[in-house]
């Protein structure tokens, strides 16, 4: 069986102050690094045999942190990085309302049926995320894999496996520094863990 444990990175200033926060680099802030630790310390007694990160810093010093704990070296691939959110990058929601107001309050309702202006669909997000899933289930049949990613990200892979429309993307919460377990086994893929958050109380 292959377990495939996807961690979403921690808290950075752009989620601090309600900034969408897609494909820039920002860093985990200090609320962010002590998440990180704690997710390292939930996953400590994990028998884990790979690490991999989105390239974006704030999934690198998650998987880093949680490398460390285990020897382990992390493998940066680009298929786990956030969905680009063009020029809402970086916005807060009123700041996007006031420019595209029915765009955002449509994307909210059904994401699958708006592409966000300068970025990238979250069908796009979901076909890269599942050809990386299944790269692990054909790269480790028996092993335990932990993939740092983003919200997003996490969202659109979870989707596919359960089969749920992305167009329910924002129905499945994935909170900062949370876990998600996918598990495969022969030709079946089941959603084991969802947004476990207990280790950080």
């Amino acid at each position: 069986m292959t377990r495939v444990i996807l961690a979403r990175h921690g808290r950075t200033a752009w989620h601090a102050e309600g900034r969408y926060t897609g494909i820039t680099d920002i860093p985990l802030d200090e609320l962010g690094r002590t998440q990180a630790k704690s997710v390292a310390v939930r996953l400590h007694d994990v028998e884990i045999d790979r690490v991999y990160s989105s390239p974006l810093s704030r999934c690198l010093e998650l998987a880093e942190t949680v490398a460390g704990d285990h020897g382990l070296s992390v493998e940066v691939d680009e298929r786990l990085r956030e969905i680009d959110l063009g020029r809402w990058d970086g916005e807060t929601y009123k700041e996007i309302f006031e420019k595209d107001g029915d765009l955002v309050k449509r994307w909210a309702r059904d994401p699958s049926l708006v592409n966000v202006p300068g970025g990238e669909s979250v069908a796009d997000v979901q076909k890269r995320t599942v050809e990386w899933l299944e790269a692990m289930f054909s790269e480790y049949p028996d092993g335990t894999v932990l993939a740092s990613s983003h919200g997003g990200a996490i969202r659109a892979l979870i989707c596919a496996v359960i089969g749920l429309s992305i167009s329910q993307l924002f129905r499945l919460t994935i909170d900062l520094a949370s876990i998600s377990v996918i598990d495969h086994g022969g030709e079946f893929s089941y959603l084991s863990l969802l947004n476990e958050t207990n280790h950080l109380a």
